[in-house]
């Protein structure tokens, strides 16, 4: 221990998870404007709607690890995954028909039963 107080968790950047959108942005948030909370560079581009809303700064903090935010999106897919199996698998015990969860899933019967059938159950795709 090093007596010196510990440095806040990264925020996320409200446009972290859209790189499409904002391809330059810095991932670590660093202000927040109203509920948003933005970089730098996302905070420099905002539209002009947003200008009258006068930034606050956050605390410093670490910068996001951003190959542990890839672990952990990656861990949550594998958790959905592995819960929409379990629904499909539930709903098929509860006399749901193929076509009925394919409506639900917005893919067709053939692929929900593709995807969810007695071979797919055990071993569940990560992209549902």
């Amino acid at each position: 221990m090093t007596g010196l107080p510990a440095r806040p968790a990264a925020v996320l950047c409200h446009y972290a998870p859209d790189p499409g959108r904002r391809p330059h942005c810095a991932l670590t948030a660093e202000v927040t404007v109203g509920r948003a909370a933005l970089c730098g560079s996302c905070a420099a581009a905002r539209s002009t709607l947003g200008k009258g809303t006068a930034p606050v700064p956050l605390p410093p903090g670490l910068a996001l690890d951003v190959l542990g935010w890839a672990a952990e999106a990656a861990l949550a897919a594998g958790q959905a995954c592995r819960d929409l199996s379990a629904a499909v698998t539930r709903a098929r015990s509860r006399g749901h028909t193929w076509a009925q969860i394919a409506g639900r899933l917005g893919v067709t019967r053939q692929a929900a039963q593709q995807r969810y059938g007695s071979a797919a159950t055990a071993q569940p795709r990560l992209t549902p």
